[in-house]
């Protein structure tokens, strides 16, 4: 369970819902509905009535289903499953349902973060196909298109927008010659949250000024892992929306629970593994595949210490002040 978010969907391997919530948002009977439209799920027929303090829906057809969830006393909230369920997605969730400005909340099946969709099945493309995302800023660099190209549907219109912080290449070449640690892997992945920051403003801004232009379906963001660019990106969006910075922060540590560190290492291994030299030491690249509190609060902390506030930051850097941060409300919050 979120700390920024009080109900969790998971989606069982025989397609049903399981739904908890904490005793916050209540520990009375909690009537569900459901629905394939995020908009509609308030006004749909229940699925299950006085349950407590979590419950098991069956029977929904379709690859993915909003709940609207109304306790007996208090507000009532629309829910999904944080991670959208692909065969072999990385790390692609939604960015909905956290607070934001006045009271509102980010509305679900909008806003979309991922890592890489080259491995995308063709199921997997077609559940993505059905979020219709009409823009993708994609952050990766030239070389990881061509190594892992994108899989999303023709429908998408994809912004480059290279984000290369750390010159990546020149630390596992220090690597071959000289050497390092885990330490230093850490220390360096805390460093390119703050390039992204002093270095790469335009890129985020840019990237913002996409969202503000888009008109109807989904916006998505993306790297190779969905985690450090795609966390970084994801975290101005949602400070644009009024998001609290522990909201923030929390939505960005669940890539420790949605990226697969795993079955994502002999790749990452192959990707730097000429660079430094030969065979990398899977202790060595393992912090750049964590995702720790310290890499998102070294950007924060960057922003603090260059800008003063985050709102000043969205202001002069990203280009949203308090005009484009009111148009970005209405239409990403209700």
């Amino acid at each position: 369970m979120s700390k920024a978010f009080p109900i969790h969907v998971e989606q069982t391997p025989e397609g049903d819902y399981l739904l908890s919530w904490t005793e916050e948002f209540s520990d009375a009977g909690v009537e569900v509905r459901a629905h394939s439209a995020p908009d509609a799920a308030p006004g749909a027929e229940p699925v299950a009535r006085a349950a407590r303090p979590g419950v098991r829906i069956a029977g929904l057809e379709g690859p993915r289903h909003y709940f609207h969830l109304q306790p007996e006393q208090g507000e009532g909230l629309t829910a999904a499953q944080r991670n959208v369920p692909l065969q072999a997605g990385t790390n692609f969730r939604d960015m909905g349902g956290y607070r934001g400005a006045d009271g509102r909340r980010v509305r679900w099946g909008r806003l979309f973060r991922s890592g890489h969709t080259a491995a995308l099945s063709e199921r997997d493309q077609e559940v993505v196909a059905a979020l219709d995302i009409r823009v993708c800023c994609d952050f990766r660099r030239e070389d990881e298109h061509v190594i892992e190209p994108t899989r999303l549907p023709p429908s998408t219109r994809i912004v480059g927008l290279t984000v290369d912080p750390g010159s990546t290449s020149s630390f596992f070449e220090q690597v071959a010659e000289r050497g390092a640690a885990p330490a230093d892997m850490a220390a360096f992945m805390e460093e390119i949250n703050r390039e992204f920051v002093r270095h790469h403003a335009p890129q985020f801004r840019r990237m913002l000024g996409e969202l503000l232009a888009l008109e109807d379906g989904g916006f998505m963001i993306n790297c190779a892992a969905g985690k450090d660019r795609t966390g970084f990106g994801a975290a101005m969006i949602l400070a644009a929306l009024g998001v609290a910075e522990d909201d923030i922060v929390a939505d960005y540590l669940l890539s420790d629970r949605y990226f697969p560190i795993e079955r994502e290492m002999e790749r990452v291994l192959r990707k730097y593994g000429g660079e430094a030299g030969g065979r990398l030491d899977p202790q060595l690249i393992r912090p750049m595949m964590e995702t720790r509190r310290e890499y998102i609060e070294a950007a924060l902390e960057a922003i603090r210490r260059d800008y003063g506030s985050l709102e000043r930051f969205l202001d002069e850097a990203m280009g949203v002040g308090p005009a484009e941060r009111r148009e970005l409300r209405e239409r990403f919050t209700a």
